[in-house]
């Protein structure tokens, strides 16, 4: 049974809460980023050597050599300037990927993109065996197992790569350290396989770990393959059998049609693994406020105090500062109170100085020197959801950053203003919210003219949103 885009999130997400996933990085996952295929790579050897096309790239890579046009060293020379010459620029699934909370990124490709990429600080590239002792809990690992290019100009070899047959089938013998790390890891991690397709050499990988650890990883691990065309040939049966082959030892597999579906895959991830955080968004109007504003505010307030492991984000404004209260009477009472759950971020603003005391003393405030954009969309790329009460133009420039960021929105549309313009925007076709579709007849409920009615449809789907489903954590 192929495992759903849910079920893959799901299952990825609570073993990075735990802080044991692990990826592995195929070539896949650099589509769109200019570098060379590994068929590109090989071709001009292959024309030149007189060597025909076929299927087992390392084999033909083994025949080159065998002709004796190219030595080892010039081949590795053509491979170098090719990768080198490419002008590999950073793809957004890439982007995705280095912000997920992993410490070991494993890959077969020779390039440096996953390193320009990667933002955080002390970033380790493991390219051979004497490198597997610097591996530490303190920074991130990026393991470069088939070799590795430098980021420097001009680029050099940092670890020799492993092209041939050869190199495939001697690997555990020449590289003693780097496959027991990897085995280790497999064993003992969740390892989330990207950007490979059954057509991609380095699949074997994958397929000799899963063959060597049997049944005894059942449902650890995940792979996102790349589903073949059924063009009437055999490629579509052999892709099931291969499919079924590894999940009957161990590894679930999600279909994609094509590689740039790993872009939406990865900014769900982002969501998931980032902390419980909702970010509350609405107003109401300073020239003409509404009096039914504040019920629509406490009916979601009752709505949110039972999910006390949330935080609640805002700037403080009508909605931000309406719901942030109540909850705080609300989790007093009940003695559920948490400071540190209710942040309310305050901007600079110019001409003003900042607020020195709150109307009332509840939650946390966050005081910035920050302007209100980059204050709101820092805010936004750390929140998994949104929340809108109402709102004129600002709420609905926020929802366009909370979309862009991959956040999922919900707006209580008989609040008005923003927050109905967007649900009304999408009546016909709900986005989908947490990685599954959002049930139409809840996405009505919230325009029910009931506050306490929409309210609760809005805290189920945020539930959704905040990838908090019956079968997660």
């Amino acid at each position: 049974m192929p495992l759903a885009r849910r079920d893959l999130i799901d299952l990825f997400g609570r073993a990075c809460d735990l802080g044991n996933g692990a990826l592995f990085v195929g070539a896949g996952l650099s589509m769109g980023a200019s570098l060379p295929s590994w068929g590109e790579l090989l071709e001009e050897p292959r024309a030149e050597s007189e060597v025909p096309a076929i299927e087992d790239l390392p084999l033909m890579a083994e025949y080159v050599l065998s002709e004796g046009r190219y030595s080892r060293s010039r081949l590795e020379q053509h491979i170098l300037e090719v990768t080198a010459a490419a002008q590999a620029t950073a793809t957004p699934a890439m982007e995705h990927l280095v912000r997920l909370p992993v410490d070991q990124i494993w890959t077969t490709n020779y390039d440096p993109l996953i390193e320009r990429t990667d933002p955080q600080r002390g970033v380790r590239v493991i390219a051979s065996d004497d490198d597997v002792r610097l591996i530490g809990t303190s920074a991130r690992s990026i393991v470069k197992m088939h070799g590795s290019v430098t980021a420097t100009t001009p680029a050099t070899w940092l670890s020799p790569p492993v092209i041939t047959r050869t190199d495939y089938e001697s690997y555990e013998t020449e590289h003693p350290r780097m496959w027991a790390l990897l085995r280790a890891v497999y064993l003992s991690r969740t390892m989330l396989f990207l950007g490979f397709s059954f057509s991609d050499p380095n699949i074997e990988v994958l397929q000799r770990l899963a063959r060597l650890s049997g049944t005894a990883t059942q449902d650890r691990h995940a792979a996102v393959l790349t589903r073949p065309a059924d063009d009437g040939t055999d490629n579509r049966r052999r892709h099931e059998l291969r499919v079924r082959d590894l999940e009957a030892s161990g590894v679930l597999v999600h279909e994609i049609d094509d590689h740039a579906e790993l872009t939406e895959i990865l900014s769900d991830l982002v969501r998931r693994t980032r902390k419980s955080r909702l970010f509350v968004a609405g107003s109401n109007s300073e020239e003409d406020p509404e009096p039914d504003f504040e019920q629509f505010t406490d009916a979601l307030a009752r709505e949110l105090v039972d999910r006390a492991g949330w935080e609640t984000a805002s700037l403080g404004g009508h909605a931000g500062w309406n719901v942030t209260r109540s909850l705080g009477a609300l989790r007093r009472a009940e003695e559920t109170y948490d400071p540190s759950k209710l942040v309310l971020h305050y901007r600079r603003k110019e001409g003003e100085a900042p607020p020195a005391t709150l109307d009332e003393r509840v939650g946390t405030a966050v005081f910035s020197d920050l302007d209100r954009k980059p204050l709101v969309q820092g805010v936004l790329d750390e929140c998994r959801a949104v929340v809108v009460v109402r709102g004129g133009s600002r709420t609905s420039e926020e929802i366009e950053w909370a979309l862009g960021y991959g956040a999922g929105v919900v707006p209580i549309a008989s609040s008005g203003g923003a927050a109905h313009e967007y649900w009304q925007r999408h009546r016909g076709a709900p986005p989908d919210l947490g990685g599954q579709p959002t049930d139409i007849e809840e996405w009505d409920r919230l325009n029910s003219p009931e506050s306490a009615i929409a309210a609760r449809a809005a805290a189920r789907l945020l539930d959704q949103a905040m990838y908090h489903h019956p079968t997660g954590i």
